[in-house]
């Protein structure tokens, strides 16, 4: 029964046209994620998401297969506790501030090589040669 409820779902995402106004419904609009840091032990073809409460494993996994065109094997979540620490207030005293808590999911792809954003080599020539036409065009 459940993945009946889920595949009536997911073909309720994929409308083309809304009925009312026949503009393209645009898919995963109230879900974000961002790529978190390898940790110390973590495979090569796990990577690491911090991701909306709202989204679950089937969600996530469609997320990144739709979007981003990753071979996703597996999911796995993780709601980890925001930091707990207190701020001492003048004539008032001590209060216990919380960050807000998160969600992680970890996403194991098919493939090992992964490329994290921002993590390769920077080559400097082309930001000089950019910088060095620009204030030349002035």
């Amino acid at each position: 029964v459940r993945k009946q409820w889920y595949q009536r779902r997911v073909r309720d995402h994929t409308k083309v046209q809304n009925s009312i106004n026949k503009r393209p419904v645009v898919p995963f609009v109230q879900y974000w994620m961002r790529v978190l840091p390898p940790r110390k032990n973590t495979p090569a073809n796990t990577v690491m998401f911090e991701c909306s409460f709202q989204m679950n494993k089937a969600e996530i996994k469609d997320y990144l297969t739709e979007l981003y065109k990753l071979d996703v094997v597996s999911v796995a979540t993780e709601v980890v506790d925001g930091e707990r620490f207190k701020i001492m207030i003048p004539d008032v005293g001590e209060k216990t501030h919380t960050n807000p808590h998160k969600k992680i999911a970890y996403v194991t792809l098919k493939d090992v090589d992964f490329k994290y954003p921002g993590t390769g080599p920077v080559d400097k020539t082309e930001e000089l040669t950019l910088t060095e036409s620009d204030s030349s065009e002035s």
